[in-house]
């Protein structure tokens, strides 16, 4: 048990930083380790295709980092990802690929991207203002590829894990399979409203939709060479679909305004296991990390038993302000609220009753618009850097 003067410290630091935070359900789940590799990269929006947000091995910092570089874009309108030694950063000026050791920009291409993810060399990039996917040479910027789809975009590619695809949805909820070398289309499935999220893991495709549906895919192949998206099972949910992460027995989806639910998957058929109605609206992704599943939204952060949904540590914040996605590395989570970048314990810090203490391991005066993880540092989109929007590097 922590002493009476590092408790009130504690709590004395979280309310300098303008948080309160509060906790349930005990400790499941919470034992979690620094990491160790330092040599990661984050190449999806949600680091896998799984879109879990967290690398349990990976370097990050724990304590307040010094700067690696900074560099302008434009302002970021997608999640940076990071691979081959180059972040990328769909902005409003075009796809940027800087290179994470100098920050010198290798390429950028005239587009107006909403989302991109790198697999195998390839960078995947989905059209905010146009119906169109591009393939780029990830170390050139040269086109590989682009293909026509009937709706633009509001959810970045996602290379599958299996069947040699690359899925896209749109916002008229055609979901396309694109064969990953020529961008054509290897099966089409549609959804009744348009595309917000997708995960994946093995042969299955999880969709997520605006007017709230969930959605499972199994990619078969009925002859060989001929594969399809096969619907195994569809669910309205209370609220578009704004995140959703995929597990070995289930898939978590978080909505808008109706809360976390945990939906079994395969012959299960999307049956709800839990539901925590009252989980706060997360800006576009979701943690799984361990026994926690932890979102961040206009709400606050907040923690939930994977197994139970049961809260487990919630940190409060001022409503108006504005909160990035959160993603996690080791024992850490980081986010963007308010103007600042926070790094808060994952699992939760140190807890008497209802209170909670070391919950925040730094802040750093920050605006921030979207995170990585990568090479032993965060790679942070903002939209002010010395008045500017841009990226800086964190180590």
């Amino acid at each position: 048990m922590p002493s009476r003067r590092r408790f009130l410290t504690g709590l004395a630091a979280a309310g300098a930083a303008g948080l309160a935070g509060c906790s349930g359900g005990g400790s499941r789940g919470t034992n979690f380790s620094p990491g160790r590799e330092s040599n990661t990269e984050w190449p999806l929006p949600g680091h896998g295709a799984r879109a879990r947000s967290y690398v349990p091995d990976a370097v990050a910092p724990r304590t307040p980092p010094a700067e690696r570089w900074r560099a302008e874009t434009g302002r970021a309108v997608g999640r940076v990802v990071v691979a081959d030694g180059t972040a990328f950063v769909p902005a409003e000026d075009g796809l940027h690929a800087l290179g994470l050791r100098d920050g010198e920009e290798r390429w950028r291409a005239s587009i107006r991207p909403y989302g991109v993810a790198v697999d195998d060399g390839v960078a995947y990039a989905s059209s905010r203002s146009e119906p169109l996917v591009y393939a780029f040479e990830a170390d050139t910027g040269e086109v590989r590829w682009r293909a026509e789809t009937s709706g633009d975009f509001a959810v970045a590619p996602l290379p599958a894990p299996a069947g040699d695809a690359v899925i896209v949805g749109d916002t008229d909820g055609r979901v396309a399979a694109l064969a990953p070398r020529t961008g054509e289309p290897r099966w089409t499935f549609d959804a009744f409203t348009g595309v917000y999220s997708m995960a994946a893991r093995d042969d299955r495709i999880y969709v997520g939709t605006t007017g709230g549906e969930a959605y499972e895919l199994h990619v078969v192949e009925e002859e060989p060479g001929d594969p399809r998206g096969v619907p195994l099972w569809r669910r309205k949910l209370p609220g578009t679909v704004r995140a959703l992460t995929a597990a070995p027995e289930s898939v978590y989806a978080a909505t808008f305004g109706g809360g976390l639910l945990r939906l079994a998957t395969g012959p299960a058929a999307g049956r709800t296991e839990w539901h925590a109605p009252d989980a706060p609206t997360v800006t576009d992704a979701l943690v799984h990390a361990g026994g926690l599943v932890a979102g961040a939204g206009s709400e606050g952060v907040s923690a939930f038993g994977a197994a139970d949904g049961a809260p487990r540590w919630r940190v409060a914040v001022d409503r108006v302000a504005p909160v990035s996605p959160a993603i996690a590395a080791g024992d850490t989570l980081y986010v963007g609220v308010g103007g600042a970048l926070r790094a808060y314990a994952l699992g939760g810090g140190v807890g008497v009753g209802p209170y909670r203490a070391d919950m925040q391991r730094w802040r750093r005066d920050l605006s921030v618009r979207t995170l990585a993880i990568a090479d032993g540092a965060l790679v942070v989109a903002s939209d002010d850097l010395d008045g500017s929007p841009g990226v800086v590097v964190l180590e």
